[in-house]
C-alpha cells in the first residue's frame, strides 16, 4: 500500500504534487529510502563515483500533479521566483 504525501515541486512551474514516500519498517533501507554505493574505475581500480541505489519499498519518480499553484501564491508562501535570463551570451 502506498504510503502518499504531499509536495510542493518547482519545476516547470510551482504545483503541488502527490508523492510517494519509503517504507519506515523496510528492513533494507530502515526507511530511507535507498542508499549509495562507491564504485570504481575497471582499469585502474581508482575511485570513480558514486551510484544511488533505490529501495523497492519506494519508487521516487511516482508522483502525481494535483493542482498548479499560482505565482503570486508560490512567490508569498513558498519563496519561489521566476528563473532569471540574460542577454549575454555564454562565453
Amino acid at each position: 500500500m502506498p504510503r502518499l504525501r504531499l509536495r510542493c515541486a518547482t519545476w516547470p512551474r510551482p504545483t503541488i504534487e502527490l508523492a510517494d514516500t519509503p517504507n519506515p519498517k523496510c528492513s533494507e533501507c530502515e526507511g530511507v529510502g535507498g542508499w549509495t554505493e562507491d564504485y570504481g574505475d575497471y582499469d585502474t581500480g581508482e575511485y570513480a563515483g558514486t551510484e544511488n541505489i533505490w529501495c523497492s519499498c519506494w519508487n521516487p519518480d511516482r508522483t502525481r500533479r494535483l493542482l498548479p499553484v499560482p505565482h503570486w501564491l508560490a512567490r508569498r508562501w513558498l519563496g519561489w521566483n521566476e528563473p532569471v535570463y540574460s542577454d549575454e551570451p555564454p562565453f
